[in-house]
């Protein structure tokens, strides 16, 4: 029987090792639409049911799944302890910390102001009409543990910031390996423009969605380069965009305003780009690659 098996095993471990980023988008995407997709049904009236928070909590750490298998397999338990320390990298500067949790609120408030100026009639309030406001504190004990939460749930970034673009970054430029992982990116949450109810991808444009989705990888990635390869910081970068998201008027908000965030974004980008410089997108002219 094993002299059956082993040859098998032996196939399965040559393709992982000869087409690892495949197999990890491929794992990351298939592990992870399991779920999108039964919610989505679910969401269509096609499924009797709505994924619970349980399961759904369990769907945001499928692409860091992915990582621990294909590098697991790869690299072995050594590889893995590798991948997990990048989530210890905390030394990297005050200026990065305030980039990663306020630079999105920076941008989202410049849109909002932007809006009332193109459409005077509309009066849009810097603040979502679902955050309480009613004092400064009152806003600081909600603010706080919902960045916490948004921060803990999601579990994409030790996947794309932590493998994915280093593999890519060995193989191309940082502005290619960024573009290319934007779109994949992009692609992963495709099932998500199907669900009806809680997605906020339900009622956003595809194409807005792949633009900003693009830009925002471009400043992952130019802020993975210069953090020495920090998923730490990539996870406040993701959790703090979620939560400005809900506190400020952007959920849920008119089109218009949200290509208006995707002009920012891709101004943004566009800056770090020509500063930077597309190969490395970083002033010390090194890339993160392992």
């Amino acid at each position: 029987m094993s002299a059956i098996t082993k040859p098998s095993t032996q196939v399965k471990e040559s393709i992982v090792q000869k087409y690892p980023l495949t197999i990890f988008f491929l794992l990351a995407i298939g592990l992870t639409w399991v779920f999108m997709i039964a919610d989505a049904l679910g969401s269509q009236g096609i499924l009797p049911f709505r994924l619970p928070l349980p399961l759904m909590l369990v769907m945001g750490y499928m692409p860091t799944l992915a990582a621990v298998i294909v590098v697991g397999r790869t690299q072995g338990r050594p590889g893995v302890r590798a991948l997990f320390r990048k989530l210890l990298i905390w030394r990297v500067g005050l200026r990065w910390y305030l980039f990663a949790i306020f630079g999105m609120a920076v941008i989202f408030v410049l849109a909002i102001l932007l809006y009332n100026l193109v459409v005077p009639s509309a009066h849009l309030p810097l603040l979502s009409s679902g955050f309480p406001a009613a004092s400064p504190l009152q806003m600081i004990l909600s603010l706080v543990p919902m960045f916490i939460i948004f921060t803990l749930v999601n579990g994409e970034e030790l996947a794309w910031r932590g493998y994915a673009t280093p593999q890519l970054q060995a193989r191309y430029s940082a502005l290619v390996s960024s573009l290319v992982m934007g779109v994949l990116w992009t692609v992963f949450h495709l099932p998500l423009f199907f669900t009806r109810t809680g997605s906020s991808q339900a009622d956003w444009p595809f194409a807005s969605f792949l633009v900003s989705t693009v830009a925002l990888t471009v400043l992952y990635t130019w802020m993975l380069n210069h953090t020495g390869g920090s998923v730490l910081l990539a996870y406040l970068f993701h959790g703090a965009a979620n939560t400005w998201t809900r506190v400020l008027s952007i959920d849920h908000g008119p089109h218009l305003l949200g290509w208006i965030v995707d002009a920012l974004l891709v101004l943004l980008a566009l800056i770090v780009i020509a500063y930077e410089g597309r190969e490395n997108l970083s002033r010390t002219g090194k890339r993160i690659q392992e």
